[in-house]
């Protein structure tokens, strides 16, 4: 009786043609799956901005003043607050702090404060300012550090900034009711003229959005 011996002769072309084809579709659906999860961030970003908002409108009308500055946040609201200056803006970063302690104490919005801020699925955190040079108003800011509320460090690609700017205003970095202006620690533009700078990867813009 014959001896059998099976012989390996490796994979064959049909096998590896396969195996090349299941590699590239799971890799296609990894970098897709990474595309909704980060899209999904972004979105919520002006959904968070919108709450702090309808927030903010709700102490001014029950109020009269801006959280933050408003001069008797502690006769009024709770004994542990500091007051506010009552000059109608928030500049530093002792304003911005204050702005989130009162808006929180009023019990007009529930979020946690980390450091004195509320935080960002982007990173980051959200401060407040007035005092933005070339960019009148008032703003919400998302960012990942400030030493004095009036120049940031961004979270925000220039394609990520453009995505919530488009969807949810003008697309226009320097118009509009969200703008952006360039990070203190780029190493690119993050606009150009009135486009934001989509060759460029980094994290170099801060977004804006305009309260009041």
């Amino acid at each position: 009786m014959k001896n059998f011996i099976r012989q390996n002769y490796g994979f064959s072309l049909i096998e590896v043609a396969i195996a090349v084809v299941v590699i590239g579709l799971i890799a296609s659906f990894t970098l897709k799956g990474k595309e909704l999860i980060n899209s999904a961030k972004l979105r919520s970003v002006p959904e968070q901005v919108n709450v702090f908002k309808v927030a903010v409108q709700g102490f001014v009308d029950k109020y009269g003043a801006l959280p933050g500055d408003f001069s008797k946040a502690r006769e009024m609201i709770n004994d542990s607050l500091t007051n506010g200056p009552g000059k109608g803006s928030i500049s530093s970063l002792d304003d911005a702090k204050r702005f989130w302690q009162h808006l929180v104490a009023s019990d007009l919005i529930c979020i946690e404060l980390v450091n004195g801020y509320p935080t960002s699925k982007m990173g980051g955190y959200y401060t407040v300012s007035s005092n933005i040079p070339g960019r009148p108003g008032s703003w919400i800011i998302l960012c990942r550090e400030t030493s004095d509320n009036q120049n940031f460090i961004g979270v925000l690609s220039p394609s990520d900034a453009y995505f919530i700017d488009k969807n949810n205003d003008t697309g226009n970095p320097t118009t509009g009711e969200i703008q952006a202006i360039k990070s203190v620690s780029a190493s690119g533009e993050c606009f150009i003229g009135s486009e934001y700078n989509l060759k460029n990867k980094n994290k170099d813009c801060v977004i804006m959005f305009r309260i009041w």
